[in-house]
């Protein structure tokens, strides 16, 4: 049992700080999963007027940890858009893809914090608004990656001929558009992306945004065999005490299910350095080429 399938893990970094992100990180990339992404907030996500377990800041993190490891893949699930102008982001992008070496997944979404936006922003832009900042962030980016000089004359944002030098190790960082908003950000994804990414709770939900995202492919005219399609999965394994939780051959046929539903990314939720291991020794495996 083979296939072309990426395995990554989620790690917000809410009160964490650098040493234990750095060896989460580390821990991961022995086991051997192909992809470590971090959120990318400024606050703490449920609790963000709290005085306590806020993140660090997501691309400074990405920074660090591509110079603390060799071969697993980092990004951002996802960075907002709105955070950063575009060609700030770009640039701070780059250099973390050649810090890395040509490990960046560059992770884009439209964002939905208001407190951050407030806090951090000033305000906080309506849902069209923020879909078309990723729309117009998406194509500055993309360009800042693949040539030195940009412009680009859109409804947010004017750039003039901006200087992109050195430019990105990989010659076109991969793009991971996040998000499943069925009339504009699949279609972003389908047009765009590499990575398509968005959370469901079920199979049915599963299913039906990639037929949405098929059909959204088939409209701007890309195959939709081009885009690796990702989604989240939690996995508890069972104690040898019986408590709750899945068998390796359960979380098996679970994997296997999403893949035969088309799924090429999964980025597994962190439930704690054993039972990742658990998960890298018991079940990853099967999904390896010999």
């Amino acid at each position: 049992m083979t296939t072309d399938i990426w395995f990554g893990v989620h790690v917000p970094p809410e009160g964490r700080d650098f040493q234990e992100m750095q060896r989460i990180c580390q821990s991961i990339e022995a086991m051997g999963f192909d992809l470590f992404t971090v959120t990318d907030h400024f606050m703490n996500m449920r609790n963000p007027e709290g005085i306590s377990n806020h993140p660090l800041e997501c691309w400074t993190t990405l920074a660090g940890l591509a110079a603390v490891t060799n071969r697993i893949k980092l990004g951002p699930l996802v960075s907002c858009y709105g955070y950063r102008r575009p060609t700030v982001l770009a640039k701070m992008a780059t250099t973390v893809d050649i810090i890395s070496q040509g490990r960046l997944i560059m992770g884009l979404g439209a964002g939905w914090h208001e407190a951050e936006f407030h806090g951090f922003m000033d305000d906080f832009p309506s849902v069209p608004e923020r879909l078309r900042g990723l729309r117009e962030t998406i194509k500055i980016c993309t360009q800042m990656f693949q040539q030195e000089r940009t412009s680009y004359s859109g409804q947010l944002y004017q750039v003039h001929n901006v200087l992109n030098a050195p430019q990105p190790v990989q010659s076109s960082i991969p793009l991971m558009v996040g998000g499943g908003g069925e009339q504009v950000t699949l279609r972003l994804a389908a047009r765009y992306a590499d990575i398509s990414h968005f959370f469901t709770r079920d199979t049915e939900t599963l299913d039906h945004k990639l037929n949405v995202l098929r059909h959204h492919c088939d409209s701007v005219g890309r195959p939709y065999t081009d885009i690796r399609k990702a989604t989240s999965m939690n996995v508890f394994f069972r104690s040898s005490s019986g408590t709750e939780g899945n068998s390796p051959t359960e979380v098996t046929a679970m994997i296997q299910d999403y893949i035969d539903r088309g799924i090429g990314l999964i980025t597994f939720r962190f439930t704690g350095l054993d039972n990742l291991q658990r998960l890298a020794a018991k079940v990853l495996p099967q999904f390896r080429a010999n």
